[in-house]
């Protein structure tokens, strides 16, 4: 019973300033800070702190920021056996941007470009696991621990971000899609606001489970079945949005793979992003399980 994520590991460069960038402007920068990040490593992280055994694959340079990645994953409790080491490329890297809590990001793949479908030699899926990617790795590699999964009874959970190598084949594929406004749009080709209205007739080609998050409009879901829920976002004091999405999908992932019913598994990750945006940094800002469910059960009381 395990969650394998299949994803990029990062080094994240970060500078806090008073604004975005604009093309061909220079501002100077409040901050300058370094933090382990990647969507993959990131959300394999969060899942390992939610409680789930959870197993990396993926690449990293044989360098500094490499070492000190695959320790840190390894210290978190991620499985990186299956984390490929290449001498010939450098260990990617993101440049961060955070203004008043929101982020820009630029990322520079490096030795994520390597997670190819022969990563997953060796690697024998069950019924009982579930199967994370998102798109910081070629889709070939995902494709493949896909399909894959499918073959053992496993599920399979795609977050497609950064969303610029995505298709008909890889969705049909998938049977948690966890996506934003903007890349169920890019995915789908229509508004998402006529899919979230249950009034409308709208309807997308997607068999599996959708999970919209929103923001601080919170998070809708539209589970195989077309029934429609939504879970109001946490109000809280926004530092840093970087890696929350993130830790939703991971914590999400860890969810399901213990058997929460959707809603439940929804819920717990939706506490767990909020309580991320309020640490600086990605993978630094991610909760450990009890302050979560520490939280939750605040929440709960309060609302009553």
């Amino acid at each position: 019973m395990s969650v394998f994520v299949v994803g990029g590991i990062n080094h994240d460069v970060v500078v806090t300033s008073d604004q975005h960038m604009r093309p061909g402007e220079t501002l100077t920068g409040d901050s300058l800070n370094y933090y382990p990040g990647g969507k993959g490593s990131n959300q394999a992280i969060a899942a390992a702190r939610a409680g789930a055994d959870v197993i990396m694959i993926g690449c990293t340079g044989d360098d500094a920021a490499g070492r000190e990645l695959r320790e840190y994953l390894s210290n978190a409790g991620v499985d990186v056996s299956h984390v490929a080491v290449r001498a010939d490329v450098p260990t990617g890297t993101a440049l961060i941007v955070v203004a008043h809590g929101e982020n820009s990001i630029m990322v520079v793949l490096g030795a994520n470009q390597e997670v190819t479908p022969e990563a997953l030699a060796g690697i024998e899926f069950e019924a009982t696991d579930i199967v994370v990617a998102q798109l910081e790795t070629p889709v070939d590699a995902t494709k493949a621990a896909f399909r894959l999964a499918r073959e053992a009874g496993a599920r399979t959970f795609l977050n497609p971000s950064p969303i610029d190598d995505i298709n008909s084949e890889l969705v049909d594929l998938v049977d948690v899609l966890v996506v934003n406004e903007y890349e169920f749009e890019q995915i789908f080709d229509q508004p998402l606001a006529a899919v979230l209205d249950e009034d409308a007739d709208a309807t997308f080609d997607f068999a599996g489970t959708l999970v919209v998050t929103l923001g601080a409009e919170g998070v809708v879901t539209i589970d195989e079945h077309g029934r429609r829920a939504r879970l109001p976002a946490r109000v809280v004091d926004v530092v840093d949005s970087t890696g929350a999405g993130d830790c939703f999908a991971g914590y999400l992932a860890a969810g399901l793979q213990e058997g929460a019913a959707l809603q439940d598994a929804v819920a717990l990750a939706n506490v767990a992003a909020s309580i991320s945006v309020t640490i600086p940094g990605a993978a630094s800002s991610l909760p450990l399980r009890e302050v979560v469910d520490s939280i939750a059960k605040e929440s709960a009381n309060q609302s009553r």
